[in-house]
């Protein structure tokens, strides 16, 4: 509803944005759930790890991996519903969409909330949260299926967190530009769990179904890749990319080469 969420946000301080754009993916999460695309759809990225683990870091967007049954009217489905209990729960909100090759995307677009929450005196200034499904996903993934209760309780369809390392170190090493919140996950996920290793299966395929340039990755050097990927950052662009989105900006002192190579050197 959106006078709870503007009443969660009120109560949040400094991370008054980050903690309303939460409060609303949460209750699109409950939306997806209830109207029976989360069947339809595995959980991923950054917003899932947030959710599923209680990473310190917010997100922007939803992403999904499509499961084999998904069809392409699944998406004009889903941003109706969307549009419409959203509107019911009292927001202005737009939700078009776009079906591409081996992506189907919603843009939800959230009119005067941020005027409301007072986060914006400029008229016409939306919050926008993106859905993202990635319709043809490279195959190894392992599912899993969990309850949370952020504000709203939701079962969520997910990868297992094997799959979730994999799926972040695919996007790490294969996205062309730095984008610190990989480098926050990758830090996030060794500092929990210090022997965690990637499902192989899921990041062999994803890399192949990037490029045919890359080398293969197995036990024996994917922590190599990763490090090698992570000396060639510019580590100011790295802090820069998270820290708007860290609950505790102090953490962004982690993010150093020096305390990477900590947790990927053997």
């Amino acid at each position: 509803m959106k006078e709870i969420a503007l009443q969660v946000a009120a109560a949040a301080g400094p991370n008054k944005l980050n903690v309303l754009r939460e409060y609303i993916q949460n209750e699109i999460l409950f939306i997806l759930q209830t109207g029976g695309f989360g069947d339809h759809m595995y959980f991923v990225g950054g917003t899932a790890l947030r959710f599923l683990y209680g990473t310190r870091r917010f997100s922007e967007d939803l992403d999904f991996s499509a499961a084999s049954f998904w069809r392409k009217r699944n998406l004009g489905a889903m941003a109706a519903r969307l549009e419409k209990e959203l509107m019911k729960s009292g927001y202005s909100v737009e939700v078009p969409f776009k079906e591409e090759k081996a992506v189907a995307r919603a843009f939800i677009r959230f009119g005067e909330i941020l005027q409301e929450a007072g986060l914006s005196r400029r008229q016409g200034q939306v919050l926008a949260v993106n859905i993202e499904v990635d319709t043809n996903p490279p195959e190894g993934w392992i599912e899993e299926r969990t309850i949370v209760n952020p504000h709203i309780p939701v079962l969520l369809r997910h990868y297992d967190k094997y799959s979730l390392f994999a799926a972040k170190i695919a996007a790490f090493l294969t996205r062309p530009y730095t984008k610190g919140r990989d480098v926050y996950d990758l830090v996030w996920f060794r500092s929990k769990w210090k022997d965690l290793r990637p499902n192989l299966v899921l990041l062999s395929n994803a890399l192949a179904q990037k490029s045919s340039e890359h080398i293969p990755l197995g036990e024996r050097n994917w922590m190599n890749a990763v490090a090698a990927k992570a000396a060639r950052l510019d580590w100011g662009d790295v802090v820069g990319d998270v820290l708007p989105f860290l609950e505790d900006p102090r953490e962004a002192s982690l993010l150093t080469p020096d305390n990477f190579s900590l947790l990927y050197s053997k």
